[in-house]
């Protein structure tokens, strides 16, 4: 076996050793939960309108348009979105909701993917 072999196998050895004493990385700390107004969705499926939602329920994080729908667990759970036309405080929304939803509103700048939500 060759010099540079051998000094290749120890370092890897080195590596595999030194990584086996680390911890687990650690679990996120849980969310704390926010007190937000909510709106629910309920158009029909037969229906063909367009899905207008308040101006303030559209959020940017990342450069990415979107909205927070509360899923069954009371978490916020933020949802891509194409927004249209805009009039006044409402927004149309393209693509991205199916009108079924419950929005989280209010101040939306402490709510992130996974925030839990009591409902106003």
């Amino acid at each position: 076996m060759s010099h540079s072999r051998r000094v290749a196998i120890v370092i890897l050895l080195g590596l595999v050793l030194a990584s086996c004493d680390k911890k687990p990385p650690e679990a996120p700390p849980s969310l704390p939960r926010v007190e937000r107004p909510v709106l629910v969705l309920n158009l029909k499926p037969e229906a063909t309108l367009r899905i207008n939602i308040p101006r303030a329920a559209l959020v940017e994080r990342g450069g990415i348009p979107g909205v927070f729908v509360l899923n069954e667990a009371g978490e916020a759970r933020f949802r891509l979105v194409r927004p249209g036309r805009t009039g006044g405080t409402q927004v149309e929304i393209l693509s991205g909701l199916h009108g079924n939803e419950t929005l989280v509103l209010g101040e939306l700048g402490a709510v992130h993917d996974g925030t839990p939500v009591a409902t106003k």
